[in-house]
């Protein structure tokens, strides 16, 4: 259970500070910092049953895929009350950010983040998320390129076969047919292999 007794920054203190990046260095993404050398990224806001803003955080090791950048959080702040009370929370913890009293975000050393230091302050029970919208729509889009793969190389065999035996119609489309063909089974090919990186 979150703790109700811990001091917590507001949004009004959270948007005051970021708006130092929002010109020029909108496109960092967010994460937080834990003193066991842990990281968290912003994945997504709510807010809770007691009216405190939640930033949704997942830990994270090196890529940032799917962060929320400056911009997004900025965004997000601005709907809300300057007096709303914010914390973190993700993988099972509630999270307060800490405050140097001067300035709350700090740019990391390899200039592709900005984060805050937070300290746990309670914890709870966490639930696997089911497989999010995004990997849907990746997965689809994989079997549908798959399809098309199988589809082209089947009708390259085809036109192979036309051409050596003679049938289907002249030449010169069976020869455009196989120059197609292969050009899809190139492009679906290497998009296939590269987003499974």
């Amino acid at each position: 259970m979150k703790k109700t007794n811990v001091q917590l920054t507001t949004a009004g203190n959270l948007l005051k500070d970021m708006r130092r990046y929002e010109k020029k260095r909108w496109d960092l993404s967010v994460v937080a910092w834990t003193d066991d050398d842990r990281t968290f990224g912003v994945v997504g806001v709510g807010k809770d049953k007691d009216g405190d803003f939640q930033i949704v955080v997942e830990e994270i090791d090196e890529v940032l895929e799917g962060i929320w950048t400056v911009a997004d959080v900025i965004s997000s702040l601005e709907d809300i009350s300057k007096e709303t009370r914010v914390y973190l929370a993700g993988d099972g913890l509630y999270l307060a950010i800490d405050s140097n009293g001067s300035s709350i975000f700090t740019e990391a050393d390899d200039d592709d983040e900005v984060g805050c230091w937070v300290t746990v302050i309670g914890e709870y029970e966490h639930e696997p998320q089911p497989e999010s919208n995004k990997k849907r729509e990746i997965h689809a889009e994989a079997i549908a390129l798959l399809l098309i793969l199988v589809a082209a190389v089947c009708w390259f065999g085809y036109n192979i076969y036309a051409m050596i035996a003679g049938v289907g119609g002249p030449l010169w489309e069976k020869i455009l047919g196989i120059v197609v063909c292969c050009i899809v089974i190139v492009v679906s090919g290497c998009t296939l292999y590269y987003s499974k990186k």
